[in-house]
This record gives structure tokens, sequence and C-alpha cells, in this order.
């Protein structure tokens, strides 16, 4: 390939690449109403600050209308939400000049099929990333887990998850779960087989109350034995895409043949929504230990019913 042609190949992965991945986006924001938001940023820095107005205790008091005296007062606090920022990239790619000339394949077509791919992966990776922080972060709450060990996946467990909200448990908007779970429901008692959205190894369905139910076999949501199950709240998950895609091709001599090698990078931020990410414990650029270790996910909602939701675990 001529430098004319490198310049092809990488306008050309890019290209495809964010016109799939752009398009994906919006169709899965859509399909799960809003419980993973998945949306172009640019956040600069580790981290990502952003204060909430603290619910403000005793509001509403009882007084003695034949009364006097002193009154405590209430103070107005903001609560800090802390997203990080998550490192990511492609490892080299060898696309040897002689190879596609050998086959006759344009640099165009290999940079297509390596846009693609990528946004496929891409895409797999934040939500799997995002997960991992949800099972971890959510699961240190235990008032928020419904505990269904023993049992397969079914309505009833995912109706005893729901409850943990209590009066709020309409918020529950959208599950996400394996679909060995999926399986189990649908054996059991679910009819309603509506495909709003397939992307890759990600699917997304409707049950019968109206909760989308969003089926990938991520590892995040298998610990063991135990499979489990995400019941979100809109807004539970928020990944930023920063908009700092970076791509380089390198030439190399030396070898029999003249070595081409193909690398990118790029970052994107994640939130769990009623925790903010523990800058001093979980640092900068974490890896996926540190996004999934449960300390690093600090709890600043006052009520359970504020958080990002609740976890059904079954077998």
């Amino acid at each position: 390939m001529s430098l004319s042609d490198l310049q092809v190949f990488s306008d050309f992965v890019y290209q495809s690449s964010t016109e799939m991945l752009d398009q994906q986006i919006a169709l899965f924001n859509g399909a799960t109403r809003g419980g993973i938001t998945l949306r172009s940023g640019a956040n600069t820095g580790d981290f990502s600050d952003e204060a909430h107005w603290k619910k403000i205790s005793g509001l509403v008091r009882r007084r003695n209308a034949y009364g006097s005296g002193a009154v405590g007062a209430a103070t107005m606090e903001h609560l800090l939400d802390t997203s990080v920022k998550v490192a990511a990239g492609t490892p080299p790619v060898n696309i040897d000049p002689g190879m596609l000339r050998w086959i006759q394949r344009s640099p165009e077509e290999a940079g297509v099929v390596i846009g693609q791919q990528m946004a496929g992966d891409t895409l797999q990776d934040m939500l799997n990333t995002a997960l991992m922080v949800f099972t971890n972060g959510v699961g240190q709450v235990g008032a928020v887990v419904h505990d269904g060990t023993g049992s397969v996946g079914s309505l009833a467990a995912l109706n005893q998850g729901a409850g943990k909200f209590g009066d709020q448990s309409q918020n529950i908007v959208a599950w996400v779960m394996h679909s060995k779970v999926m399986t189990d429901i649908y054996g059991t008692a679910l009819a309603n087989s509506e495909r709003l959205f397939e992307f890759g190894n990600v699917n997304v369905m409707q049950d019968g109350f109206g909760r989308p139910l969003i089926q990938t076999d991520s590892p995040s949501l298998v610990t063991g034995l135990v499979h489990h199950v995400c019941g979100l709240t809109p807004g539970a998950l928020l990944v930023d895409q920063n908009n700092d895609f970076d791509s380089n091709v390198q030439t190399n001599n030396g070898d029999e043949n003249i070595g081409r090698t193909y690398q990118a990078e790029w970052s994107y931020n994640v939130g769990l929504k009623g925790f903010r990410w523990d800058k001093a414990n979980g640092g900068s650029s974490p890896n996926d230990t540190a996004l999934g270790t449960a300390t690093n996910w600090d709890r600043y909602a006052t009520s359970d019913k504020d958080l990002a939701g609740v976890i059904v675990n079954v077998d």
C-alpha cells in the first residue's frame, strides 16, 4: 500500500467504526429505556464530578400552634457523583502490505472489516465494564439484593427483586440477564418474544410487564454457579465516550517481508447512579480488578430507592 492507501485505510477504519457504534448506541439506549445510557462526551482528566442536591432530612415537621421556642435548622448539602475514565485500545493488528496485494484486496475493505469488528468489540467492552461496576457496586448493599439461589431464574424471582424498591418498584425499567436465565424464564412462564434490538451477542426482548429483558452472556453476570440479574433504574449506568480516538499505522523493515501494523486507543468514563468512584482507593486509569472492587465505589445516595437498581441472584 502507498502512503495515500494508508490514509484511506485509516479513514475507513475510523468511519466504519464510528458510524456503526453511533447507530447501535442510539438503538440500545432506546430499547433499554435509558437503564444503560451510552453517549458521547468529552471528559477531561481522570475523573468527572457532578454535584447533586442531597435530600433534606426532616423537611416537614410537626409544630405546636400554641407553643414557642427555637427550632433546629436543616442544611442544604451537595452530593458529589464521580465517574472514572477507563483507558482502552487495540493490540497491534498486522496488515502486511504484501498480504493484501497477494489476495488482491483493497485497503478500503481491510479498513471496513477492522472498523466493524472494533465497533462490536467496543460496545461489548463498555457493556461488560458497566455491568461489572453495577454488580459489584450495587451488590454491596444487601437491602437491594434478592437471594434466589437454589432456584433458576423466573418471573417470580424478578418480582421479588423489584419488590426491594417497595413503592418505587416501578422505577425498575429494565432487566439485564445471562442467556441461561433468559432460557429458564422462557421455559417456565414467558411467551412474549418481541425482538427489540440485536447487535453482536447482545439481545433485547420484552416481558409481559413492559420491562425489557436484555440478554447478554457477559462474564460480569456470572460468579461461579450464581447468575446475577440486574434490575436497572433510569440512568443507572452511564458510559461516556470521550471522543479521543487515536490511531497509528507503522511500517517495519528488516524481516523477510515488509511488516505493517495498525493500533488504536481511546477512553470512556463509567459512572454508577448513587455511588461515586473513590479517587484515593481506586486511583486513576483503573484496570478491571480495580473497577470490579466494590469498596472503590462509595455510596452517596441516602435512600436505597435512589440507587442504580436491584440485583436478583439465581442459579
